[in-house]
């Protein structure tokens, strides 16, 4: 007699566990990647000796990222949130330093020009050729969301402490300030392609205008 009894779906813990061991394949073959890409660079990157010391299989790679290409983006969009992470704990630190509004200003219209330097070219194409490859690829858009959510959370939390201070509008979302911010900087790469360098001076002014409404008045 098996009425009554409830039915025990063995198939969810099976889904979970090829669940865990996917993301844990996908967060081996990025950590090696990334390895390599800060080792001897994009151009120098070998696939077989990336899956040697990651040991995962060709296969599984094609799964996960569809392709070489699929994988390295992946890659170098963590590389490049690894990278904004850093600065992010840098510009928190800056932040906490400011004793005045006027600081806080000037910190952040030092940011808008440091934005803009050559150094910092080859992270904007990165970030835009990740997001361009997300759109036909699902694991590096999750990868892409994830990372993205954490690096806006914590500069959201940077802009709170000017905002406790009574620097910033104390109505102002700034999660999509955060956003806002982000978007500045990638739209930057438009001004790159074009290599116009003659407007860069008004390309900080007009970004940092733009960012006075958000500003608490004096």
């Amino acid at each position: 007699m098996t009425e009554g009894v409830p039915k025990i779906n063995m198939t969810k813990p099976i889904e979970r566990e090829t669940s865990r061991r996917g993301r844990e394949t996908i967060e081996k073959l990025l950590e090696v990647t990334i390895s390599e890409l800060d080792r001897v660079g994009l151009a120098k990157i070998d696939i077989d000796s990336l899956l040697r010391k990651s040991k995962i299989s060709k296969g599984s790679l094609y799964h996960h990222f569809g392709s070489k290409n699929g994988l390295l983006a992946a890659a170098e969009a963590q590389q490049f949130m690894k990278y904004l992470k850093r600065e992010g704990e840098t510009f928190r630190r800056l932040i906490e330093e400011c004793k005045t509004k006027q600081k806080f200003v000037e910190l952040v219209a030092g940011v808008m020009k440091i934005t803009r330097l050559e150094s910092n070219l080859d992270f904007r194409k990165k970030r835009v050729r990740a997001i361009a490859m997300s759109f036909n690829d699902e694991t590096l858009a999750q990868v892409l969301k994830n990372a993205q959510i954490e690096v806006t959370q914590y500069l959201a939390g940077s802009f709170q402490i000017a905002k406790d201070r009574g620097w910033v509008k104390p109505d102002t979302d700034l999660t999509a300030l955060s956003y806002w911010i982000q978007g500045v900087f990638i739209g930057h790469i438009m001004l790159d392609i074009t290599e116009q360098t003659e407007h860069e001076e008004a390309w900080s002014e007009v970004a940092f205008q733009a960012l006075q409404p958000f500003l608490a008045a004096d």
